[in-house]
Parts: C-alpha cells; sequence; structure tokens
C-alpha cells in the first residue's frame, strides 16, 4: 500500500527529499508557506521583470549535485554564468563554476516538484501524532492528514518550533545559527554599472552587489540589480520599514560605486530572516525512525544549494528504508 509522507518547505531541501520519496513509490505532498517553490533559490518579480534576490548562483562539489545540475544544464534549466568580476573572483578566476537556472534560479528547483502535489501559501503551525498517523494543522485553521512520516525542510529556527517534544530532533538544533538578509531589487532604464558584473564586501553595509541581467537567459533594456546586505547591517535593521531600507541600501551602493544620481525606475527590499548560515548542525540530516520524522536543510552541512540538495536527497533515502 503506497504510504503518505508531508514534506513541509519547499526550498531545495524539501524538493530533494521529495523527489527520491516519490521515486520509491510514496504519495508525497509538500506544504510551502510561500505562493511559489524554491526558497532562497526561487525568482522573486516586480511586475513582470524577474530577480535572482536569494541565491545567486550555485557550485556543485558532490558526484550527486553535479549530476543533476549536467541533467538541468542539457535540458535547459541551468547554464554557466560566466561573470565579469574584480580581484580575480568570476569569470576564468571562478574556483568552480558558477551555475544559474534559466531563465530565472527558480528554474533549478522546478524539475524537482514533478509528481508530487504542492500546497503553495500552507504556513504549518503544529505537527502532532494521532491514532491513524501525523496531522498539520495550518494557520488558518484548517488540516491535513494522516501522514506515515513528516519531513521537515525550512530553516533551523522554524524547524525547532515545529518539532516541540520532539527533543532528539529539536534539541540538536540549538547548536545552528542564522542570519537575516535585507536583498535590495532594483531596475534602472540605462546602464549605470561600471564594467563589471559582480562586487562583493563593498562596505560595512553592503555585501553583493550583481548585475542580475548579465546572467544567461535574461533580456530586456536597462539593468536589473540585486543588492544583499552585510548580516551585521540587517541585524540591526531587521525590523525596520522595508521601503526605508530600500532608499539606504541603494544610496549606500550609489557612494561606494561612484554611480550618477539616478532614480531607478523600481526599487523593492525583501528580508530574508534567515537568509546565511553562521554555524551549521554537522551532521547531514536527522531523522527519528521511532517517530517517522525527519530534517533536512543546507543548514545541516553549510550555508549552499549544494548542501539543501544533498541533505533532502539522503534524508529521503533514510526515511524510505526505514518503511521497507
Amino acid at each position: 500500500m503506497t504510504h503518505r509522507v508531508a514534506v513541509i518547505g519547499a526550498g531545495l531541501a524539501g524538493l530533494s527529499c521529495a523527489r527520491v520519496l516519490r521515486r520509491a513509490g510514496a504519495y508525497v505532498e509538500i506544504f510551502e508557506q510561500e505562493r511559489v517553490i524554491g526558497g532562497r533559490v526561487g525568482t522573486a518579480r516586480i511586475g513582470v521583470v524577474p530577480f535572482d534576490h536569494g541565491a545567486q548562483y550555485i557550485t556543485a562539489r558532490s558526484e550527486r549535485f553535479k549530476s543533476y545540475i549536467e541533467e538541468l544544464a542539457a535540458t535547459g534549466y541551468a547554464a554557466r554564468w560566466n561573470a565579469r568580476a574584480g580581484s580575480g573572483e568570476g569569470g576564468a578566476g571562478q574556483m568552480l563554476p558558477w551555475y544559474v537556472g534559466t531563465p530565472g534560479m527558480g528554474s533549478i528547483a522546478r524539475p524537482l516538484a514533478e509528481s508530487v502535489r504542492i500546497n503553495t501559501g500552507c504556513r504549518v503551525h503544529t505537527i502532532k501524532r494521532l491514532e491513524k498517523g501525523w496531522h498539520l494543522w495550518f494557520e488558518d485553521q484548517t488540516s491535513a492528514g494522516p501522514f506515515t512520516q513528516v519531513a521537515v525542510a525550512v530553516p533551523a529556527p522554524e524547524a525547532r518550533l515545529l518539532l516541540g517534544r520532539l527533543d532528539e530532533l529539536a534539541e540538536p538544533l540549538a547548536r545552528v545559527r542564522m542570519s537575516p538578509c535585507w536583498a535590495l531589487m532594483v531596475r534602472i532604464d540605462e546602464r549605470v554599472l561600471p564594467e563589471q558584473d559582480v562586487f562583493s564586501d563593498m562596505s560595512q553595509v553592503v555585501r553583493w552587489v550583481s548585475r542580475n541581467n548579465s546572467k544567461p537567459g535574461r533580456a530586456g533594456r536597462g539593468e536589473t540589480i540585486v543588492v544583499h546586505a552585510s548580516p551585521v547591517w540587517s541585524r540591526e535593521t531587521e525590523d525596520a520599514d522595508p521601503e526605508a531600507v530600500a532608499e539606504e541600501l541603494w544610496g549606500e551602493v550609489s557612494h561606494v560605486l561612484g554611480l550618477p544620481p539616478i532614480r531607478p525606475a523600481q526599487m523593492v527590499a525583501h528580508l530574508w530572516r534567515h537568509g546565511l548560515v553562521d554555524t551549521h548542525l554537522g551532521e547531514t540530516y536527522l531523522f527519528s525512525r521511532e517517530h517517522q520524522v525527519g530534517v533536512a536543510g543546507d543548514w545541516c552541512l553549510g550555508r549552499l544549494g549544494e548542501h539543501a540538495f544533498d541533505s533532502g536527497a539522503l534524508l529521503g533515502k533514510a526515511m524510505n528504508e526505514a518503511i521497507k
């Protein structure tokens, strides 16, 4: 009999886990609090203009993730980004190839969503095991279940709250430290950045600036620019008004890059509340055979997209083996 599995979170870890479970014959249902899938490899839109406001690129070290990226590149979902960068950081100076989803970073995640049911806009606030299995409750007071197994693939602080009394899973998560990160998305009708696609560690405020439209598969006139603030500044301004954050960040970018006083056509700031991993768990994933609940995420292994992918895939494998 096909068993039902709930996956909480539709980022790379959750989607990778779901694919492994689905291929083994499980019925998989994903619950994602945002309106779009992909998490930090998702693509945001301001009107019709796409921005990679989270992960700027991905690299592949593990054979598992290399194989997946090669599959994406062969089918047109990903391409190499030879960014022009200072200090030998981009283009030929890259230690590992930089890959981006095409036409947006969200394409990295999209193939993983095949053959699974995805519910977006569903924020899970409670999971509880009843007589016939696990049930999930959402903020709108609705619920889903029963499920034989549950995979939790959200940032560590959120996962710890969800796991509640499952101490063997919740307690280790206290070791994980994550920082916020403000992302600024800017559209300008003319080219203004210097002849470089990537600028990093520009000041105590600005950690990253990139010409989003320099990536393969991006088109349009003018420029689309993504700015990431430093972790320290993001933490200090975590509760600030997004419009004020946008103004201050763009003012800082204009100052450090010596840009002319041009008013952007569009400018929106987004806070990744758990955007960066400061201290990771040090384990690939966590799984309780007794409770049939597991946890995965980039924060288990590090801070990269491939860490999320590998964590989710290996959790899915452990969950399959536990149900046999």
